[in-house]
């Protein structure tokens, strides 16, 4: 079994029990190694969080050599914030130091302000003008209330322009990345004089079962996160009993999802498969951990667990990660009513080793169980083991392989590690040497009869998931 550094293939590897393991800092015959994820050992730049340099070193950045060790003298100090207190001492020192010709900048600056200021007014009032006059706005004036509200001509995109051209198969998930965070909220730009308004908005357009916002007159616009892609929606708004109604539809493309202090959460959902059905969103949710049991920085408030559990209605924790992180009873970050199992899932080869096979079986009778809906599904990065499984599923679903894989590779969107197949491979390969003509069939024919899912359970997890009206 092996254990601790070894060098494969011109790559320095950290294994633990017979596995990669992500190690962070480690010491060995007096040098120092950095071992990210999958066990490599890194070269170059590398910031050091306090939970992986495990007290052998302060944490900070530090230079890693072309031979893997850290170079002597490289540490560099996390920068430290200054107090506000100090902020105004200082910004007071640059005050009494001004030049003569600063203050000559200075005040030219301050006329140009001004005179943008008033422009802006102008501009603003014309604008205004111009937009009530518009027979499309949704516009009533009344003699103590005015109400504007947004049109949509376009379809509103819920994520950058890059994300939505690579969902479309028009650029490389290099030219995606370079696009920056994906997701993006709606934002609903309004006018209300008069009052606060109440928005609610839904799925159905008979406004049932709906969310709602209040639009406070003392703003104009309100962000709102998590609406489904590809997706009619009706609105309404409430303004001293008088009730002004639209609608909007969002463009397709993946589902990114926010959940405040978690990593790169997505929906499985809003994907075309061959038969022509949709995949139905608001079903799975994937990501990285709830709790910061492995990554301190990721993890979910209780404020904000009320939140999400309220907007997705989550019954069930499905939590790839291994037992052994805790030692007494667990409940999900989600809460003590959504139900929760870990599982010691495989990633990527790992899959194929006889010693997971019941594991996976286990997770594909939980997903079979229409009552474990919707269910958040997940890892420490939702990356490596989350992919693995989601391949799987999304190849009973009939999915094409070019959208198993892309779906895959969004993960690069969060972090640039994952923009090539490579990992991915191992899976692919031998899922493909399974009898079927399409990857369907394969991937059906593997977990069938080597993993010992049954034919029934796939039935079962498509009626779930696959929307066929």
């Amino acid at each position: 079994m092996k254990n601790g550094l070894f060098y494969e293939n011109d790559e320095l590897i950290y294994y633990k029990d017979d596995e990669p393991y992500h190690a962070g800092i480690v010491e060995d015959n007096g040098d120092f190694y950095y071992i990210s994820r999958h066990g490599r050992a890194v070269r170059g730049i590398h910031v050091v969080h306090r939970d992986m340099a495990h007290g052998l070193v302060p944490h900070g950045t530090y230079d890693f050599g072309d031979d893997y060790k850290l170079i002597e003298g490289s540490y560099l100090a996390p920068k430290k914030q200054k107090s506000s207190k100090n902020k105004k001492r200082s910004s007071g020192k640059k005050k009494k130091h001004l030049s003569k010709s600063n203050k000559f900048n200075i005040a030219i600056l301050c006329s140009v302000s001004v005179a943008m200021a008033v422009l802006c007014i102008v501009a603003g009032i014309l604008g205004s003008l111009q937009h009530e006059n518009n027979e499309h706005n949704n516009t009533e004036q009344l003699s103590d209330i005015s109400v504007i509200l947004p049109t949509f001509d376009e379809e509103v995109l819920l994520c950058t322009p890059d994300a939505k051209a690579f969902f479309d198969g028009e650029c490389s998930i290099e030219d995606a990345i370079k696009g920056g965070s994906p997701y993006r909220p709606l934002v609903f730009n309004y006018s209300i004089k008069g009052g606060d308004g109440v928005l609610s908005i839904s799925e159905r357009a008979d406004l049932s079962n709906p969310r709602t916002f209040v639009l406070s007159s003392k703003s104009n616009s309100l962000s709102i996160d998590n609406l489904k892609t590809g997706t009619n929606y009706y609105y309404s708004v409430t303004v001293q009993d008088k009730e002004y109604s639209g609608s909007f539809k969002t463009a397709e493309s993946p589902r990114f999802i926010k959940i405040p202090g978690v990593y790169n959460t997505r929906d499985i959902g809003g994907y075309t498969n061959l038969d022509g059905n949709k995949i139905k969103q608001g079903y799975i949710i994937r990501g990285g951990e709830l709790d910061g049991l492995v990554v301190i920085n990721y993890f979910l408030t209780k404020e904000n667990a009320e939140i999400v559990t309220r907007d997705f209605g989550f019954v069930f924790d499905l939590d790839l990660r291994e037992s052994t992180l805790v030692q007494n009873k667990y409940n999900s970050r989600l809460g003590a009513d959504v139900r929760h199992r870990f599982y010691t899932a495989p990633a990527y080869g790992q899959l194929f080793n006889v010693s997971f096979a019941e594991s996976v079986k286990e997770i594909f009778a939980d997903l079979a169980d229409p009552n474990n809906y919707p269910m958040y599904l997940h890892c420490t990065y939702g990356a490596d083991r989350t992919g693995t499984i989601i391949y799987l599923l999304q190849g009973i679903l009939n999915m094409s392989e070019d959208d198993m894989l892309n779906e895959y590779l969004l993960t690069a969107l969060r972090t640039e590690e994952y923009a090539t197949y490579g990992y991915m491979d191992v899976v692919v390969s031998n899922i493909k040497q399974h009898p079927g003509d399409t990857i369907c069939e394969q991937t059906e024919d593997f977990l069938i009869n080597t993993i010992g899912v049954t034919k029934q359970q796939i039935e079962s997890i498509r009626n779930i998931l696959i929307d066929k009206d």
